[in-house]
């Protein structure tokens, strides 16, 4: 393993391995946030990305609990509940019962919210399109093969190094008060 101290002035605190992830990483929060940028200007007159995400989330699978729109959003469960709360009050969704399980409320598209997110897809499609059109076809096809084998390694949650003692107390002290 290289090592973590730098070994002249000037040189790296982490490995080279590590560094050239430490930067893979930031170019993917880098692209990320200029892409949201451009597709935040885009909607502001008509919707809030949030609010885009939520329908176009919806229309691929309506009928989804809170707790599935909260994964699938990549948003805490308080989050959604505001954003929903506010897209229920402006008529764009529904909550209805699950009629399987009294404990659940899943969220549906109203005719408006379908409405209104159809009429934003196309839009939505050709800014991305024009962002990603920078790269050649080839190139946008090996970068989501790329990502797509990396979300596929992350969601089956590699090995990590084992936690410090710290960490595991923290953790314990943690599931005590939860439980």
């Amino acid at each position: 393993m290289a090592s973590l101290a730098p070994v002249s002035p000037g040189e790296s605190a982490v490995g080279d391995h590590e560094a050239r992830s430490v930067s893979l990483w930031f170019r993917l929060l880098s692209c990320h946030a200029l892409m949201l940028a451009e597709l935040r200007r885009e909607l502001e007159d008509r919707i809030t990305l949030a609010r885009f995400d939520l329908l176009a989330s919806l229309h691929r699978e309506d009928g989804q609990t809170l707790a599935a729109l909260s994964r699938a959003l990549l948003v805490t469960a308080g989050n959604l509940t505001g954003l929903v709360d506010r897209a229920e009050r402006d008529g764009v969704v529904e909550r209805r019962p699950d009629p399987n399980d009294r404990r659940l409320a899943r969220v549906w598209l109203t005719s408006r919210g379908r409405a209104l997110i159809r009429d934003l897809l196309p839009a939505h499609g050709r800014l991305v399109h024009e962002l990603l059109r920078g790269l050649p076809a080839r190139e946008r096809r090996d970068l989501r093969n790329l990502l797509g084998g990396l979300r596929q390694h992350l969601r089956e949650k590699p090995e990590r190094p084992e936690k410090s003692e710290k960490s595991e107390k923290s953790e314990k002290r943690t599931k005590r008060k939860t439980a």
